[in-house]
């Protein structure tokens, strides 16, 4: 090889781009500020001295810290997979223990505090539904479609009302502090959530009445 070979031939980079290091070492630093200290400790300050960055660097991608909370949420590679059991009462079980649980612990002030940021920020109550929420409830969408084609249950059961009816009771629990976010709310729920799918044929024949 000449010279001029080695003058001419292009430079490459090997590994990832700076920008997906940088931006991945940003998401777990956010992660484990919550995981160890919680929401109230997260700053954009925090994040980048954690994370190794400048905090323009964060700022290039996220305007606030509850930006940089939900991307992590929703990326997080450790979060609750989908069950598939086989059997509707099951799955739910599966789905709303995990979460009733860490509502309980520290994912309960997490949430507390995007909801609030969300009352004041239009654009972050659109993200916050449109991402973390929407990928809970695609999984009990998901589940419900499922038990639907195994014959469990009818077509004429409504996914979207059995998640606002599963996840409502948590986040409300979870605001008012009225009860306990403990197995046997989970449990209840669950049979709750059940006896509303079963009997979705009188749920259907009282709205056709209200229609006329």
């Amino acid at each position: 090889m000449t010279g001029m070979d080695l003058e001419t031939k292009p430079k490459t980079r090997a590994g990832r781009p700076r920008s997906a290091e940088s931006r991945r070492a940003i998401l777990q630093a956010a992660l484990l500020i919550l995981q160890t200290t919680g929401y109230r400790t997260l700053t954009i300050e925090g994040v980048a001295a954690k994370a190794g960055v400048s905090k323009q660097t964060i700022y290039r991608w996220w305007p606030s810290a509850g930006y940089i909370v939900l991307e992590a949420l929703t990326s997080d590679p450790q979060q609750q997979p989908m069950p598939d059991t086989g059997s509707l009462y099951d799955d739910l079980l599966e789905l709303i223990r995990p979460m009733v649980r860490a509502l309980a612990q520290r994912r309960g002030p997490v949430m507390k505090a995007l909801i609030a940021e969300a009352q004041a920020d239009a654009r972050f109550a659109e993200t916050l539904r449109t991402t973390f929420m929407q990928q809970h409830r695609d999984i009990l969408i998901n589940i419900v479609g499922r038990a639907q084609m195994r014959g469990e249950i009818g077509f004429d059961a409504d996914p979207e009302i059995t998640a606002d009816l599963v996840y409502g009771p948590m986040l409300y629990r979870l605001l008012n502090g009225h009860g306990e976010l403990d197995d046997l709310f989970a449990r209840n729920l669950t049979a709750s959530a059940m006896r509303l799918l079963k009997g979705t044929p009188a749920v259907t024949r009282l709205r056709a009445e209200a229609a006329e």
